[in-house]
């Protein structure tokens, strides 16, 4: 008697499960009926609702749409996950699918790279949903999604000015195809759309700045191209005992041209790179910072040779890093991360990496990270000469043989470059003041503007005015900075030799 009211039970919850199952399904035909009258797509919704079989005596209440359904699904998922859903994923061509399936079974199969050292296969992280299966070839192999760069250390000869992309075989023949990420990580894993964040910050521009685009800065050039250019030219010659360098630190003034150092380095080295800022690897979601910075590293050397610059450093680690009591859990692990994988990038000499940093407040950086870049180069305001070449770059020969010119000079010590440019924009501009005047007040006006040849400088009085207006914004800090290079360089050293 007790089987048979087991058995009566377990039969009616089955029924009612099936029948809610049931109405669920039916439900759903209404939803996507109602969403597609919404839009307008009245054909296609009149035809499910005749092949569903579905009465016109039924409708959707009130509250509730097929939007408000995966709204509902997409907060949920937030809410547990902190990440938004992923509904659709990319499928392969046509063309793309043929190319498969004209290869070699071997060369088919996908391998599960994508997971990282210690991580199972059951890891959320580590295996998507498209490879579970391995008779399904079509559903595993990947379009190939490589993030393309163009070279931005080509240039056509005898070309002068910035690269224009108007001819579209030059541009073509110029783009070079990064490795795509399905080498790295699997398609549909969270690392994998943090690599695709992340490669976004490699530079794909022309940024036009050559080596004999800087003025001076002759030791900082040197030692860039000796941690950038040789070692790709002549590559023999670190097969021995000792590598080029792999951690750089410009340090100096604001204004001095570190970032345009940066620039050359991107513009003429035939090296990956990376233009990193604080939200490149920052997050404010736990956890998420230390994920940024490793899939940041494993790019690098996955995309190696490649250069990881970071524009005002001391954001990241500073000076009282070195007291954990003075920084919250997430900086502490932030940093802890940020060392590490640094030590792990520099400490392998056959990496071809080099981590490039620059800042403003060297003596706010955290010993650590000092440690980790071992070259350190002060990039100073301009001497006498090189003051000079910057304005001769402005100025007219007029200009140039007067004895002002002369004085000027003198007076723009401690100017630094972007001072220097600062105060020949200055004089400009009360140049072409005039000008505007009579082009805007003075219709019988006419004049042609590229004859008057309006570019450079005219007058030596624009530039005195413009002297007494623009003033130098490091000249009280350079002693300061002059002061740090005697401790933490080699500078000192080598006076005493």
């Amino acid at each position: 008697m007790a089987d048979s009211i087991l058995s009566r039970s377990i039969h009616n919850a089955r029924d009612k499960e099936e029948k809610r199952e049931q109405e669920r399904r039916r439900n759903l035909l209404y939803l996507i009926v109602d969403f597609l009258k919404e839009q307008r797509f009245t054909e296609c919704a009149d035809a499910l609702a005749k092949e569903a079989h579905l009465s016109k005596d039924v409708k959707l209440c009130d509250n509730i749409d097929l939007d408000i359904v995966l709204l509902e699904y997409s907060d949920y998922y937030y809410a547990k996950y902190q990440r938004y859903p992923k509904i659709c994923k990319k499928v392969e061509s046509a063309v793309e699918s043929n190319f498969v399936h004209n290869q070699p079974k071997k060369e088919r199969t996908v391998k599960n790279s994508g997971r990282l050292d210690g991580q199972s296969s059951d890891d959320k992280f580590g295996k998507s949903k498209s490879s579970t299966s391995e008779n399904n070839t079509g559903s595993e192999i990947e379009p190939i999604f490589a993030p393309i760069v163009t070279p931005i250390f080509q240039r056509p000869k005898n070309q002068v000015g910035d690269v224009r992309l108007g001819n579209n075989v030059e541009s073509l023949e110029n783009e070079r195809i990064l490795k795509p990420l399905q080498g790295l990580y699997e398609s549909g894993t969270e690392w994998r759309e943090i690599a695709e964040m992340i490669a976004k910050e490699i530079v794909q521009t022309n940024l036009n700045v050559k080596w004999e685009d800087i003025y001076g800065l002759e030791e900082c050039k040197e030692t860039l191209k000796q941690a950038t250019v040789f070692p790709i030219k002549y590559p023999e010659v670190f097969s021995g005992k000792f590598s080029p360098w792999q951690g750089i630190l410009l340090y100096g003034p604001s204004g001095t041209g570190k970032t345009m150092l940066a620039k050359a380095v991107a513009t003429e080295c035939n090296m990956t790179f990376f233009n990193i800022t604080s939200s490149s690897i920052v997050s404010k979601w736990r956890g998420d910072s230390e994920k940024y910075v490793r899939v940041l590293c494993d790019l690098a050397k996955y995309h190696a040779p490649s250069v990881i610059f970071v524009d005002e450093i001391d954001w990241t680690v500073t000076k009282n890093s070195g007291s954990s009591s003075t920084l919250s859990e997430p900086a502490r692990r932030f940093r802890a991360e940020l060392l590490a994988r640094l030590d792990g990038l520099l400490s392998n000499e056959k990496s071809r990496i080099l981590f490039l940093a620059a800042t403003n407040m060297p003596w706010d950086l955290d010993v650590a990270l000092l440690r980790r870049l071992e070259k350190r180069i002060l990039v100073n305001v301009p001497d006498s000469s090189i003051r000079e070449a910057i304005l001769v770059h402005y100025v007219s020969d007029v200009v140039r043989a007067q004895h002002q010119f002369s004085q000027l000079i003198i007076h723009t010590d401690g100017y630094s470059c972007a001072d220097l440019k600062l105060l020949c924009k200055e004089a400009w501009m009360r140049q072409v003041k005039k000008l505007f005047y009579e082009l805007q007040n003075n219709p019988s006006f006419s004049v042609d503007l590229k004859s008057k040849q309006t570019d450079t400088i005219h007058s030596m009085k624009y530039l005195m005015d413009a002297l007494a207006i623009v003033k130098p914004i490091a000249k009280d800090v350079v002693e300061k900075y002059e002061a740090w290079n005697k401790v933490h360089t080699e500078d000192n050293l080598k006076k005493k030799i």
